[in-house]
């Protein structure tokens, strides 16, 4: 269960990182959303992708060292 936990996540992080700030930003500015207010979404998709990323690789390291 715990590793299907973190395929998950780290999924969701490849999406955020990768695909948020690009996609996310063409779909907001088809949609019509404020230019800053979608550049300020993709750069915070872009910021949690990564914070998950350290977060899951700092899990890794403690795990593999007990």
């Amino acid at each position: 269960m715990k590793k299907a936990v973190r395929a998950l996540l780290m999924l969701v992080a490849a999406f955020l990182t990768f695909a948020g700030p690009t996609y996310l930003l063409y779909i907001l500015e088809k949609l019509d959303v404020h230019r800053l207010l979608s550049i300020f979404i993709g750069l915070t998709s872009f910021t949690v992708g990564i914070a998950i990323f350290v977060y899951l690789l700092k899990e890794e390291k403690v795990g593999a060292s007990v």
